[in-house]
């Protein structure tokens, strides 16, 4: 693994580099979707590798760079200016060479190497492809690299420079003789029978400009910071996204996930709707499209579900792993109907376009989802996959008092929070297509629901609610972050959520960054865990939502500024993935969590979410919002 890691992006193209953009190992690489092309890509001047002096990401995709010769000292002897730009088909790669110092020649080499390995090949997965027959072709002002897949698919990396290199079997090599040198590179990142396609940067860069202009002329915040925190976030959903047929799809977050996924990209749909309401759109599409129609034991499709993840790469492709796609989630299903419901308020079309996919989402949520027919929605841990189906899924987030893992169909709060969401949408979307007799059925259900979930899942002696229920019903009485985030769904009673909001920011869960995912004095309790301790900024978000919803403004307000707080203090005003639970000090920040993504869907998407909580509180809404 990396310990610094870099990302340029654009659409589906990414570039994975060390602390100093450098591509020399590890799963450093220069990717397409789920497919490694090139695993070394590096400059050197002279047999060493140049010095950098400045490294500046311009936008999201641009580097600009300035570097000199390794060991420069005090006077510099050769200087490099270089841009390097990401674009939907490659990379292109544009270098000014000066000689400032002597007057012999200088040698330029680009060391290039393609592996075409699958990106979860790269990150450890237990299976792997074996060698691979990788052709090298040298022409004429570059080199291609051609692999062809075990399932026939024709890949190709293809490098074209001016000027002219020589090709030494693996480093394009420039002789240096002039005092001032420009050097081209073009790489074509090609699949099948496509055509290379160059981009276009500066278009690129006046798009993001466009959107920052429009984010302020939208929302000005008084503190010029929160400002940039704000501005930042857009961009980063911009920089995140990819193109698919029904438009540009939230990736969850670089650089391992740029794919599709179910849970993650309805947060961010359900988030930014207000502000960016064509990605919420596009989201309900795509998903719509991928629900599932049959059964899968492998995969874990059933009728109406929602899928988890989809994923491209040759591991998938050829049946290795399961992403094709992948339906290991409980709570995505609800939470589609959810949003289809959300956007059919201002897309009243959505009601009848999307109308079988939000009805057979339903019916899931009344069979297959919940398999011991108790009126929850449950999921059963995957022995070979995702052992917890909720977005707390890695294999020790959730566990009984006593430090056992759960097992069997298993119940967490915030997925019957969903199912509530759920109901109340399909009343108001059977509302709106006429059908008022189906739509007060659904109220009807949906009150039973929060009567009987409050019944089973409320924690007398603490005054909050459990995590969920084991497979043997018994309740999980565990002091953990997840009946915050459910007030976001309205299931909480109003007489409830009062004290839920107090716990949440009380000295066990509160960190002065955000809430804990789980309580200090917990079992399991560790700063620096996955889900045992740290912190999640869409999780704190999403609680500060439920806060505002049901009339907790100053709670609201202070979990927003908090999260703010933590944008403001980090050099590129964003918002990682999580960070560790250490309490807040005074000037200090708050500590990253080693192997975070950077930027990450939720969470690029909470500052639009939470903006509006800073300074103006909303009205008190405790049905669903329409």
């Amino acid at each position: 693994m990396l310990s610094t890691r870099t990302v340029l992006k654009e659409n589906d193209v990414y570039l994975v580099a060390d602390g100093s953009y450098r591509i020399t190992g590890a799963e450093a690489g220069v990717y397409r979707r789920d497919t490694r092309f090139l695993s070394r890509y590096l400059w050197t001047l002279d047999g060493q590798a140049l010095q950098p002096l400045l490294q500046h990401e311009r936008y999201p995709f641009w580097l600009h760079e300035q570097a000199a010769n390794a060991e420069v000292g005090y006077t510099m002897r050769v200087g490099v200016g270089r841009d390097v730009q990401v674009h939907a088909g490659g990379l292109q790669d544009h270098l000014t060479v000066t000689r400032y110092v002597g007057d012999g020649p200088h040698t330029l080499t680009l060391e290039v190497t393609a592996d075409f390995a699958d990106m979860f090949e790269v990150r450890g997965w237990p299976g792997t492809l074996g060698p691979r027959d990788i052709q090298v072709q040298a022409h004429p002002g570059g080199v291609t690299f051609a692999y062809t897949a075990q399932d026939g698919l024709h890949c190709r990396a293809e490098l074209r420079a001016t000027p002219t290199p020589v090709w030494t079997g693996s480093a394009l090599e420039w002789n240096l003789t002039e005092a001032v040198t420009e050097i081209a590179v073009d790489v074509f990142l090609l699949q099948g029978d496509e055509a290379p396609v160059s981009g276009d940067a500066q278009a690129l860069a006046a798009e993001y400009d466009d959107l920052k202009a429009r984010v302020r002329d939208r929302v000005t915040l008084p503190d010029p910071l929160d400002q940039q925190v704000l501005e930042q976030s857009a961009v980063d959903l911009r920089s995140l996204s990819f193109h698919t047929d029904f438009g540009p799809f939230p990736a969850a977050g670089l650089p391992w996930f740029v794919a599709p996924f179910g849970r993650d990209s309805m947060i961010i749909a359900l988030m930014v709707r207000d502000y960016l309401p064509d990605v919420a759109v596009t989201v309900a599409r795509f998903l719509a499209a991928h629900q599932g129609c049959a059964y899968d034991p492998q995969t874990l499709e059933q009728p109406g579900k929602i899928a988890h993840e989809l994923r491209v790469g040759e591991l998938t492709r050829t049946g290795q792993t399961p992403h094709r796609p992948y339906y290991a989630t409980a709570d995505a299903t609800p939470m589609f109907v959810w949003l289809v419901g959300e956007l059919a308020a201002t897309h009243p079309d959505l009601a009848h376009e999307l109308r079988p996919h939000w009805e057979a989402a339903l019916r899931w949520c009344l069979t297959d989802g919940d398999p011991d027919g108790d009126g929850f929605i449950e999921y059963t841990p995957d022995p070979g996959g995702i052992t917890n189906a909720v977005w707390k899924d890695s294999g020790d987030s959730t566990f009984t008092a006593t430090d056992v893992d759960v097992s069997g169909h298993v119940a967490v709060i915030e997925v019957q929070g969903y199912a509530y969401a759920a109901y109340r949408s399909a009343a108001a979307l059977y509302r709106q297509l006429g059908e008022d007799d189906t739509a007060q059925d659904w109220d009807q259900r949906a009150a039973q629901l929060r009567e009987r979930f409050q019944t089973v899942f409320w924690w007398p002696e603490r005054n909050y609610y459990v995590h969920g229920l084991n497979g043997d019903k018994r309740p999980l009485k565990v002091l953990v972050s997840n009946p915050a985030h459910t007030l976001w769904t309205g299931i909480i009673p109003p007489e409830h959520a009062a004290q839920v909001g107090r716990t949440a920011l009380g000295p066990e869960l509160w960190s002065g960054w955000g809430i804990r995912t789980l309580g200090r004095t917990e079992i399991r309790y560790n700063p620096v865990s996955y889900h045992n301790g740290s912190v999640w900024p869409h999780d704190t978000a999403a609680a500060a939502l439920g806060m505002q919803r049901y009339g907790l403004h100053a709670e609201a307000a202070q979990v927003a500024r908090a999260l703010f707080d933590a944008a403001r203090v980090a050099p590129d005003r964003r918002l990682s993935e999580l960070f560790a639970g250490f309490p807040r000090e005074p000037g200090t920040p708050p500590v990253p969590y080693p192997a975070a993504c950077h930027p990450q869907g939720w969470d690029a998407a909470v500052p639009l979410a939470l903006a509006g909580l800073l300074h103006r509180p909303t009205p008190v809404v405790t049905g669903p919002r329409r």
